[in-house]
């Protein structure tokens, strides 16, 4: 099922209008009251591709928020997006949208309690969704907490048609500023037969100053395995230097295995089916001064198909002042496959002058192998955002690339940024 059937035809449409209509129609007599804030991010996008196909297109992003309403325990909030091509169709259609959350927010003065009514946004342990239905959460006694969600599942990656559920959720306990520990699962079904399962544990441990454990594991239940085991240790600051270590272990056809998102979906030719990767890393940062700082760092990937690989590097950065500076890095890799064979230079740049924010950064790759005929791989671009006043900037961004894959990738944007609100009073 396709992006917008999901969300419905006119899910930009209704967004909108709820947003200019929600506040008088459904809190008339709160309407004085409410406080009312959005953005609204409009970008026109070109792009030339591979096959010499100019790309002209509008992207509108809008968020709005209705707050303090009812005695501040209730608030909206709606955002979405619509996509509109002036000249060639992309991904085979000239528009599209998609209402990516809007609900109904009940929050209790006490206890941390939440409740969301409507397309809802789930970030609970294993849960990383987007529901048509309820969200709950709230504190309990003793440093444990809870929540809970149900409803339909928001897919963009599924053609399975049929009456979906969703439900899960998350029980934790937190001791003090020494540990927070949560168990989680989520189920899908379709049809009453169960499409995804997920369990997992998240954890942070601070066992003394200085030191933080964060870390988490997810298991498919359809697929009796282990998806991802993800841990990390960060040290310091020790005067001037921090160290972080990094851990992780991904099984893709577990971790993979029905996404019910795009962009997490195991596409051939992108993720190889069948692979698992195992990732250990290390990073030492140091602050010469309050504006000087080196970093080295070290990562070696071990994967079941593609083989083993090394990327290490550094890089120093350099802050001019509060809103200018710029930083020069170095990475080698070194796999076994041409691809995992390079070496990585980046070179960037930021400033401020006056009321306008410039960017510039370039990044070049040398292969050790020619890939489709090319040995050398780069990309340029440059951004400049122009601060009208506090509510409204505009901007434009260039960027020029070329790499095994393409010959020359020309992108720019033009955007203009919104910020309105208003608050009420009685």
């Amino acid at each position: 099922m396709c992006l917008s059937e999901r969300s419905g035809p006119g899910a930009f449409r209704l967004l909108v209008l709820t947003s200019l209509l929600l506040g008088p129609l459904l809190f008339p007599a709160l309407s004085a009251a409410v406080n009312l804030s959005g953005d609204s991010r409009t970008y026109l996008q070109s792009r030339e591709t591979a096959i010499d196909q100019n790309i002209l297109g509008v992207y509108e992003y809008l968020d709005f928020a209705v707050q303090n309403v009812g005695n501040e325990t209730i608030s909206f909030h709606t955002g979405g997006w619509l996509r509109y091509d002036l000249r060639d169709e992309q991904f085979g259609r000239k528009s599209n949208n998609d209402l990516q959350y809007s609900y109904l927010s009940f929050r209790a003065a006490t206890d941390n309690t939440v409740v969301n009514l409507g397309r809802v946004m789930v970030f609970e342990g294993v849960a990383s969704e987007r529901v048509d239905g309820v969200y709950a959460r709230t504190d309990m006694a003793a440093g444990f907490g809870i929540s809970a969600f149900a409803g339909n599942p928001v897919e963009t990656n599924s053609d399975l048609s049929g009456n979906d559920l969703i439900y899960g959720g998350r029980i934790g306990h937190q001791g003090g500023d020494l540990y927070r520990i949560g168990v989680s699962a989520l189920k899908v079904e379709k049809d009453s037969d169960d499409y995804r399962e997920e369990q997992g544990v998240d954890l942070w441990l601070h066992p003394m100053n200085k030191v933080d454990i964060t870390g988490r594991s997810s298991y498919n239940g359809v697929t009796k395995g282990w998806m991802e085991h993800a841990y990390a240790l960060s040290l310091g600051p020790f005067d001037k230097v921090r160290l972080n270590t990094e851990a992780s272990w991904i099984n893709y056809d577990d971790y993979f295995f029905r996404a019910t998102i795009s962009a997490f979906a195991l596409q051939p030719g992108l993720l190889t089916p069948h692979e698992g990767v195992r990732i250990l890393g290390q990073d030492i940062s140091y602050a010469a001064t309050d504006k000087l700082y080196f970093t080295a760092d070290y990562k070696n990937f071990n994967y079941d198909i593609a083989g083993n690989a090394n990327y290490y590097g550094g890089k120093v950065n350099y802050a001019y002042s509060s809103v200018s500076g710029s930083g020069f890095s170095y990475h080698r890799m070194e796999g076994e496959s041409d691809r995992l064979q390079y070496d990585e230079y980046r070179l960037y740049g930021y400033t401020k002058i006056d009321r306008t924010n410039l960017a510039v950064d370039v990044i070049d790759i040398s292969y050790a192998n020619a890939i489709n005929g090319v040995d050398n791989s780069y990309s340029l671009s440059v951004a400049a955002l122009y601060d009208l006043n506090e509510a409204w900037k505009m901007g434009a961004d260039a960027e020029y690339s070329r790499n095994p894959d393409f010959d020359r990738d020309v992108r720019a944007f033009v955007k203009v940024l919104y910020r309105f609100g208003s608050k009420g009073g009685v």
